[in-house]
Order: C-alpha cells, then sequence, then structure tokens
C-alpha cells in the first residue's frame, strides 16, 4: 500500500535531517518558530505517527494523548534510534479497518468522537508531517543555512505534481 511506502520516505526525510544536525541545532530555540525548535515539531510529527500506532491495536486514535516526550525533544541520537523503531512498525503494511477517532473542540470538555479508517488516518499523519516539515524548512534556511534538505522536503505531494507538469509544459 502505497501509504505506508509515504510513511517510510517522510520517516526517512527525517532520519536524514536529523544526522546533518548537531544535538545543539536540534533543540535550540528559533525565534521565527516563537523560541521552539526543530526538535519540538519532530517529536510533534513522531507523536502521531505512535498514536496511529498505538489505535491501529487499539481501534481507536486520540491524537491528544501524544506523550510529549522530552527524551525525543532533547537527545537527537534517541530520536533517530526511535524513527528507525517506526521504520520497522510501518515497513509491513496491515489491513484497512474502521476506527474510532477521539476529536477535540475549543473547548476542551467538549470532546466527541467520529468514525474513521486506518488509511484515512495514516494519509492525514502523512501530510501533517509534510506540513511540519515546511515549518522546519523555514526554520533551517533562517537558522541553520548550511543544511540542506531536498526540494521535496515539506512540500506537499500534489504541488509537487502541479510545479513538474507545469515545468513540463
Amino acid at each position: 500500500m502505497h501509504l505506508f511506502n509515504e510513511t517510510l520516505f517522510i520517516l526517512d526525510s527525517l532520519d536524514s535531517l536529523l544526522s546533518k544536525m548537531s544535538e545543539k541545532e536540534y533543540y535550540e530555540p528559533i525565534s521565527i518558530l516563537q523560541n521552539k525548535s526543530v526538535s519540538q515539531h519532530v517529536r510533534h510529527i513522531l507523536e502521531f505517527y505512535q498514536e496511529f500506532l498505538l489505535g491501529h491495536k487499539k481501534g481507536e486514535i486520540d491524537y491528544d494523548a501524544r506523550k510529549r516526550s522530552l527524551k525525543i525533544e532533547s537527545d537527537r541520537n534517541y530520536t533517530i534510534e526511535f524513527i528507525q523503531l517506526m521504520r520497522i512498525e510501518f515497513s509491513n503494511s496491515f489491513p484497512d479497518k474502521t476506527i474510532l477517532l477521539h476529536v477535540s473542540s475549543h473547548k476542551l470538555e467538549l470532546r466527541s468522537h467520529i468514525q474513521s479508517s486506518l488509511y484515512r488516518e495514516l494519509s492525514y499523519c502523512n501530510e501533517h508531517s509534510i506540513h511540519h516539515m515546511a515549518i522546519i524548512k523555514m526554520a533551517l534556511f533562517q537558522s541553520f543555512p548550511r543544511i540542506q534538505v531536498s526540494d521535496g522536503f515539506g512540500v506537499a505531494y500534489a504541488t509537487q505534481f502541479l510545479s513538474k507538469a507545469k515545468a513540463e509544459f
């Protein structure tokens, strides 16, 4: 299933990025990120995938229940290992199934549940990751210009295809 291949590609892209960064660059607050760090965005991405994997086993997903791991935010080598473990989990696709999704509103006490599917949620995680990777790319450009990422890093696939089609036209 192509969704799993996309997830692996995203994880590989994050792994590649982290291998180019120093520990300090990884967790340093960056002004354009409102003094948040690359590590906080990476953690956010990885924990959405982690909740997806837990949801696969439980039959329900609650993205708000993320662990918000300080270890992922502060230890680049640990995060690289964490990514490798996630790669193993996503290396074997599994069948789609209906799941329950916990959703929030602007009032924390108002939470509801809606029906979704694993594949829909994996697609969401992939798109969500690309969005955060675009934010990371802007931060790198401003604060760490020596760190180069691919042109497609943080660019939605539809945008990449449209750009390519226009260039060929």
